[in-house]
């Protein structure tokens, strides 16, 4: 087990801009694989970096962590129009991942699945309504990416709620989709 000295020494390396990039990335992910409150907390604080890259891998790590506490560093950082268009966009898409997963670990089967399909510790109750209204609130947001992103996950969640949860057959490719299916089947014709 780490001690709270071990992971606020990894998280200050985190948050120091003196420390190579690379040394950053590997506390970054050091800290999202050890999860939890503190690793949460060390995460969010470097949201005020210059590097738009490391900005961007905070909240994937954030959204891979799948822990319903890094919610609302998410939603504030979709929601500051300082960061950068890739940094909100990163933001956005684990507000609705976490939706998706509860299904997916649902619909695998049990404990096992949910340790083969998640990092971390798995959510119970994901779909708040409040994300849903943040993200339809989002989906007219004058940067496109950010923007774009809000509007298919509020597809997605609207078209899981229409269905019950259930999600679509699986495609070829076995991966879960960010949108509903389309229900034309000519490739020509889709836009």
């Amino acid at each position: 087990m780490v001690t709270e000295q071990e992971v606020e020494a990894i998280g200050q390396t985190l948050g120091d801009p003196q420390q190579p990039l690379q040394a950053r990335f590997r506390a970054l992910f050091t800290l999202r694989g050890l999860g939890g409150p503190d690793a949460i907390a060390w995460i969010s604080r470097a949201f005020s970096d210059d590097s738009a890259l490391l900005k961007h891998e905070l909240a994937y790590c954030l959204g891979q962590m799948q822990d319903r506490r890094a919610i609302p560093v998410l939603v504030d950082v979709l929601r500051d129009t300082r960061q950068e268009p890739m940094v909100r966009h990163e933001a956005a898409l684990p507000l609705f991942d976490r939706y998706r997963a509860m299904f997916a670990l649902r619909d695998a089967g049990g404990e096992e699945a949910a340790l083969a399909l998640a990092e971390g510790e798995a959510l119970g109750a994901i779909g708040d309504p409040e994300v849903l209204d943040i993200l339809k609130q989002y989906s007219t947001d004058p940067v496109v990416e950010v923007a774009e992103t809000c509007q298919l996950a509020v597809c997605r969640l609207e078209w899981l709620q229409q269905h019950g949860g259930e999600p679509a057959a699986a495609g070829p490719y076995l991966s879960v989709d960010p949108a509903p299916p389309a229900k034309e089947r000519d490739v020509g014709r889709l836009d």
